[in-house]
């Protein structure tokens, strides 16, 4: 089977490294459980502009190469990856050549060489078309209109359950995709 991986907060721990960073460069200090919304307005206490710039800014910074694997993900990727599965990275972060090195890198540095294809998208650039191409394969996403996209294109799409989507989850529309706690019930059907 073919694996098709979102990256920030399903293989690596975004909102972590975010809330550091913001809290090192700007002296914000975000609550550690992190947001209750896709919108960092009230987790940041800032102007929703101004956290699209910062989101930005992190995403350029040496720290966004730094980041940490989610609990789970290590040992997920290594089981699906001895089990045979190819797996792809499909994230919308950044185009920018240094950021898709960055990365590349740490993701390599984090899961070695069990990740086959890294591909970077600008940051909130829609992965439906890279979905479509991607055909019959297994999608994990954090993001439900992504998780809608994958779903459509055909894909058997997992909804990995996160502070920030819960409200997704009450207003889900979309039967065909599982919703998930970690990576447990993935292991368990494809390793």
């Amino acid at each position: 089977m073919h694996f098709i991986l979102d990256c920030d907060d399903v293989l690596l721990d975004w909102q972590r490294g975010f809330r550091h960073w913001i809290y090192a460069n700007h002296g914000i200090k975000p609550e550690a459980r992190g947001p209750m919304s896709w919108s960092l307005f009230k987790w940041l206490g800032v102007p929703e502009a101004r956290c699209m710039e910062l989101i930005a800014d992190f995403n350029a910074s040496q720290a966004f190469g730094e980041l940490y694997a989610m609990d789970g993900a290590i040992d997920a990727v290594a089981k699906l990856h001895q089990a045979g599965h190819r797996l792809t990275v499909l994230t919308s972060c950044s185009a920018d050549p240094v950021v898709l090195a960055r990365r590349k890198e740490n993701l390599q540095r984090v899961f070695g060489v069990m990740i086959e294809r890294v591909i970077c998208l600008a940051l909130g650039e829609s992965k439906a078309g890279w979905l479509e191409v991607l055909k019959s394969g297994i999608w994990i996403e954090d993001n439900y209109k992504n998780a809608m996209v994958g779903s459509d294109a055909g894909h058997i799409t997992y909804m990995m359950r996160r502070r920030h989507n819960r409200a997704d989850e009450a207003t889900a529309t979309n039967r065909s995709i599982t919703w998930i706690d970690d990576w447990r019930p993935v292991v368990s059907l494809f390793s």
